[in-house]
């Protein structure tokens, strides 16, 4: 709160005091003891120790000289990019108070951007124009030549010396002592410490540099008043680094403190002045963190934030050892070992190599297998850690995958560097199986774990024909610390086998019949190493599965053994009933208090809950929840056997490793037919529409599919593929995988100097298609080096070349080597042959700037910001930069998932009140947890927006929509598919508000972020073309309106065809268009299309149908009007009033764009009605059922 004052914010070195009491800083102002309202907290300065007296100098280097734009695009001090402000154009929060349902005129520029309609996306709007950044303060700021202070001088308090040189032209220089900072009498020749002729003292460097310069005093008043306007979400680091693809090109400026910040952070004198005596050690607060009591809510808050923290400074410090180990500035543990198998050992964090060392993976598939088991143990990593198992602890763990390499950092568990591996375990196998240990104390560690994750405790036999009893795969290691905890490594086969991948031939065998052959659907090609395993979303959908199953089963079993059961209790009642007929000849019934009463005839009587009981148990002891996979005849309990396809022996009975084999073939056919197959249909269909190779992924990995599946789902897609751009999308995300795994090849042993030249070239060969398809014949389709051409600019006028070529291998790929082995890439990895053309280059599925951004993201390449097209040959100079791409484990805020998740429940129920107060309490924990930056963060504020906009509170949806963009700039990226959405949103709300100027650069945005991250030839930019059409027919610019809406007329007719209900809505959208522009005879045209559909789907006597007839009348009659003017011109001079008469009103506008994107309508109007939450909080919403599927 201080440091964000504009008074304050340079002010570092203070304490907080209550009633003369100092308050812990990082506490929360509520914990205070004894604190209410209306009581002072005093802020009181404090003296400067060299801790203090650097942080200060830091902090204020960071004040005058803001470097937050430059600093986002590098990634430096996690920051990130935002342009939601700049696209909007003013702060819509700001005018929700003054709203004005009518938005036509204003100051803000609502024009569509010409580049909108060019059919190449140009990168440079990528990076809109922000607000010039103020004056600089001083010209330049950094420490004295003349540090450290002689001892004499430390004597007196002087602590550190620094020289300014001021916008006036005049050098200063400056002592540190704990009172605060003085301008000395040093100069460049002598030193000499003492205080200036003239005094220019203050307790901040901020103060005495004001007395000291009249121009920095004005700057930097400049630069607060700007500061001020700067959301607090566009300056907050994100909890991960985060790195762009593409940035544009900066001054480097002279900065000594940036420099020694840069080279000697881990220098002794740094690390004592910012009080890190030594490195942190990261196991210990790792794992200290999640044994911190959670009892209470309070507590179980804390904990979740010092474990999220704790998590996001490890894979910072990691990934900066990452780089600097591949880099060679991190010397290793065993320099004299082969490269690949080198060990390093910085800050407390433990790198490795992603290769087989020491030959460990060689019976699995060598450096494939070690490549997919860091991969597999990350992901086991985060399941236990998810499940938060009490006594079992996992190491934090990073990879960081730059420069081809692929780096592993994980915590060090102690005392493991002063032990032999051998003498450590104590569970598991370090030798493939060939000797196991096992623990019972470690397996009871591991029992409640291993339910959660459905794994079943089997037996395996070692090379000494001796049993072990494991809980986990063989390959899963314990360890016992010097800390007395119990740790699980290499956790990459915690999940089922893969027996597609492994080639095993399928068969079911039921009832004790005949083995029968299966043949998959969707198989995809066996891999090159024997560790594929499925994904932990597939196990929990198979077991959900199948639960599903044994409960309709159980179900139907019961209601026949029930029905039984009173049939044979009403035969027993009917014989009673006889007998006692028969004794009573006066046919008076006589009643007895002790007799059981007769029923009723006709009805049966009912079972009692003892006997429903006893029928259910009796289900159960006949195995009815065996025959669905449980391992248990009296109740489901789903167990997989990690070990079932290994090498290692197994000393099960025959039963149970027939049944453990039978369920992971069973959960191999329900991936295939029921998984991967709804997947493909809804890629069919466009049910499912991804923006991109990304959003695709994710989406495949969500369902519980593995990537190696993607081959076979483009198969099933290839018929489709003209009118399908889900087929493109694919493709192009398995191009650029197997473009990755080549290009790791390529540049692993490219040396320093030439990474820039060899990643140019490497891109103008994998782009030669594209550039070829329109090229006059300049680049041959051989792919020749483009270096030689470069070097040929660099000639000097002697004709002498300065730049000596290259003698690496790189240089002598060409376009047809490179294509040639991601072809063959993809055919081994997926099972895919990718399209060539006639030059025999791979068929781009994308244009130019759609690829070169996937590739570029996969493997970390940073280009410079401007405009490539067709005919674009990338140059040494546009490489800016090798960015590291990192995998991590994401702590997630345990409590307030819960509530998440309860919360999206209702509201896909429609009760809307509950799930709204649901989704609140969640958002604040997660606050106090993630601070506001994280992705569920995200996604609340989005759930919260469409809650809002549902009650018709269009205000507050605007707010939490707002928040939520700018959140996901800053944690998924400017051009991610979240943020797409993300903006579409909020142009919908904020055109619902009235600001229909900023609804529409809103929208242009999201429209161009489609086409750069696509293309032009989206089924989704249909939506956002009427979206624009609509609302620039509300600012009455009905001609650009006409273009958008025959844009998406255009898609939905390639999509979905000429006689689609999507292509008739656009016909009279067009026509409307067309009429208000008095083109009636053209608008007629489209009008008729639309009715001839309407008709044929819905019928004559349909209210659609009537609606569209009446208005092809009116269209009709002003046609006629028009002629006949046209034909009486000569007498009639004027021209009579032909416009359309039926304007759209703004709330049908309104009605139309939320039917587009799957909104319920909202106006304005319901907002005052709606202000209060209602009383009901089961009210339930019956029109918003249907707009959550695409909403959530």
């Amino acid at each position: 709160m201080v440091n964000e004052r504009p008074e304050s914010c340079y002010k570092t070195c203070f304490t907080l005091q209550h009633k003369g009491k100092v308050l812990d800083e990082f506490a929360m102002i509520h914990t205070v003891e004894g604190l209410v309202d209306g009581e002072t907290v005093r802020c009181v300065a404090e003296q400067y120790s060299l801790r203090e007296a650097r942080l200060h100098l830091k902090r204020i280097r960071s004040l005058i000289q803001p470097d937050i734009q430059n600093n986002a695009q590098n990634g430096t001090d996690n920051l990130s990019l935002t342009f939601a402000n700049v696209v909007a154009g003013r702060d819509i929060e700001e005018d929700i108070s003054k709203t004005v349902k009518e938005d036509k005129g204003g100051d803000l520029d609502s024009t569509p951007p010409v580049y909108l309609f060019e059919s190449s996306v140009p990168l440079g709007p990528l990076f809109p124009e922000a607000p010039p950044a103020a004056a600089a303060c001083v010209q330049h700021i950094g420490y004295s030549g003349w540090n450290p202070p002689p001892g004499h001088r430390r004597m007196v308090g002087d602590l550190f010396y620094l020289e300014v040189k001021t916008l006036e032209g005049s050098t200063v220089h400056i002592t540190s002592v704990p009172s605060g900072f003085y301008v000395n009498r040093t100069t460049e020749e002598d030193f000499d410490p003492r205080p200036a002729d003239v005094s220019y003292k203050g307790y901040t460097l901020i103060d005495t540099l004001k007395q000291v310069s009249a121009l920095f005093n004005k700057n930097f008043a400049a630069i607060q008043k700007q500061s001020v306007k700067r959301n607090p979400y566009e300056v907050i680091p994100v909890p991960y680094p985060l790195y762009t693809w593409c940035k544009p090109t900066s001054e480097h400026t002279y900065d000594t403190l940036r420099a020694e910040e840069a080279y000697i952070p881990n220098s002794t004198s740094d690390e004592m002045s910012l009080g890190i005596m030594s490195s942190r050690d990261w196991n210990e607060e790792l794992q200290s963190a999640r044994e911190l009591p959670q009892a209470t809510i309070h507590e179980q808050i804390v904990r979740d934030r010092t474990i999220f923290r704790v998590t996001s400074d490890f894979v910072s410090m990691a990934v900066k050892g990452a780089v600097a180990v591949v880099d060679g500035n991190i010397p290793p543990l065993n320099g004299a070992d082969d490269k690949k198998c080198r060990m390093y050992l910085w800050n407390n964090i433990f790198f490795s190599l992603g290769f087989d060392m020491k030959d460990h993976y060689g019976e699995f598939g060598g450096d494939a297998a070690a490549y997919a088991a860091i991969a597999g143990d990350l992901r086991g990593i985060s399941l236990y850690q998810s499940l938060d198992p009490e006594k079992l602890h996992t190491l934090g763990t990073v990879i960081v995958d730059y420069r081809g390499y692929r780096v592993v950092g994980q915590s060090i568990i102690s005392g493991i560097l002063s032990r032999d591996q051998e003498q450590s375990i104590i569970y598991g196998s370090i030798d493939n199986g060939k000797t196991i240990n096992s623990c019972d104390k470690f397996g009871e560690v591991l029992k409640d774990s291993c339910k959660k994750l459905h794994l079943r405790e089997h037996s395996v036999i070692d090379s000494a024909e001796k049993e072990h009893k494991l809980q986990t795969s063989y390959d899963c290691k314990g360890i016992v610390g010097n800390d007395g905890r119990h740790y699980l490594i290499d956790l990459f086969r915690t999940f089922p086998p893969d027996v597609m991948a492994l080639n095993v031939e399928l068969k079911s065998c039921k009832d004790g019949s005949e083995e029968i052959a299966l043949e998959p659907r969707f198989r995809c090609p066996a891999v090159q190493h024997k560790l594929p395993t499925l994904r932990p979303e597939l196990t929990e959908s198979f077991v959900c599965y199948r639960y599903v199953l044994f409960t309709q089963d159980m179900s139907s079993k019961f209601i026949k053994a029930k029905g039984e059961r009173e049939t044979e209790l009403s035969q027993q009642q009917q014989l009673k009933n006889g007998g006692n007929d028969s004794d009573n000849d006066s046919g008076c019934s006589v009643e007895s208090p002790t007799t059981t009463p007769v029923a009723q005839p006709g009805l049966k009587p009912q079972l009692s809950e003892k006997d429903a009981k006893e029928i259910l148990e009796e289900i159960k002891s006949a195995g009815a929840a065996r025959q669905f996979g449980s391992v248990s005849d009296s109740e489901f309990d789903l167990r997989f056997n990690p070990d079932i396809h290994s090498a290692v022996p197994s000393n099960d009975n025959e039963l149970d490793v027939s049944h453990d084999r039978q369920l992971v073939q069973d959960m191999a056919m329900f991936l295939s037919e029921s998984v991967i197959t709804k997947f493909v249909y809804e890629l069919k269909t466009m049910t499912q529409r991804p923006l991109d190779a990304i959003h695709f992924t994710d989406v495949m990995h969500s369902r519980g599919i593995n990537i190696r599946y993607i081959g076979t789902i483009l198969k099933s897609l290839e018929e489709h593929k003209d009118k399908n751009h889900n087929y493109a999308i694919g493709l192009s995300g398995l191009i650029t995988r197997s473009t990755k795994a080549v290009f790791k090849q390529y540049i692993i042993d490219v040396p320093t100097q030439q990474l820039a030249q060899a990643t140019a070239h490497f891109l103008n060969c994998y782009l030669m298609d594209i550039r070829s398809r329109q090229s006059s014949g300049d680049n041959s389709p051989n792919g020749v080096s483009t270096t030689t051409t470069t070097n040929k600019k660099k000639k000097n006028k002697k004709g002498k070349v300065n730049v000596k070529e290259p003698t690496s291998s790189w240089s002598a790929s060409s376009a047809k080597s490179i294509h040639n082995s991601i072809c063959e890439a993809a055919l081994k990895k997926y099972g895919y042959r990718i399209p060539r053309n006639e030059d025999n280059l791979i068929d781009m599925p994308l244009s130019l700037i759609p690829m070169l951004r996937l590739i570029c993201k996969a493997v970390g390449i940073q280009i410079v910001l401007r405009d490539y097209d067709d005919k674009t040959v990338f140059a040494e100079s546009d490489i800016m930069n090798m960015s590291p791409v990192i995998k991590h484990s994401n702590p997630r805020a345990r409590d307030a998932k819960k509530l998440k998740d309860l919360a999206e429940d209702r509201l896909s129920s429609g009760y809307l009140a509950e799930s709204h107060e649901l989704i609140t309490e969640s958002l604040n924990n997660m606050l106090q947890v993630y601070g506001p930056l994280h992705q569920d963060i995200e996604s609340s504020h989005r759930h919260l927006a469409h809650i809002n906009y549902l009650f018709g509170r269009v205000g507050p949806a605007v707010s939490h929509q707002k928040q939520g963009l700018l959140v996901s700039e800053r944690v998924n990226g400017i051009d991610h598919y979240e943020t797409i959405y993300s903006y579409v949103y909020l142009a919908l709300f904020a055109h619902n508000l009235g600001q229909t100027s900023v609804a529409l650069r809103l929208m242009y945005r999201a429209k161009y972020l489609l086409h750069l991250i696509y293309g032009n030839n989206h089924l989704e930019q249909a939506a956002f073309d009427i979206n624009i059409g609509m609302m620039l027919h509300t600012k009455g610019d009905t001609k650009n309106s006409q273009r958008f809406l025959e844009s998406a007329l255009r898609l939905h007719k390639k999509f979905h065809g000429s006689n689609s209900v999507q292509v008739a809505m656009c016909n009279i959208l067009v026509a409307r268009a067309l009429a208000h522009n008095a083109d009636f005879r053209e608008a007629m045209k489209y009008q008729k299309h639309a009715l001839e559909v309407y008709a044929e789907k819905y019928g004559e006597n349909d209210k659609r149908t009537r609606e569209c007839s009446a208005f092809l009348s009116t269209l009709t009659q002003k046609a006629v009007e028009l002629q006949k003017w046209l034909q009486n011109s000569n007498k009639e001079k004027v021209l009579p009033n032909m416009a359309f008469s039926e304007v759209l009103q703004d709330a049908t506008i309104t009605e139309m764009l939320a039917t587009v994107n799957g909104l319920p309508a909202s106006t304005p109007s319901k907002e005052k009605k709606a202000e209060a939450q209602p009383d009901d909080k089961k009210e339930k919403s019956t029109d918003c059922d249907s707009a959550l599927i695409p909403l959530l």
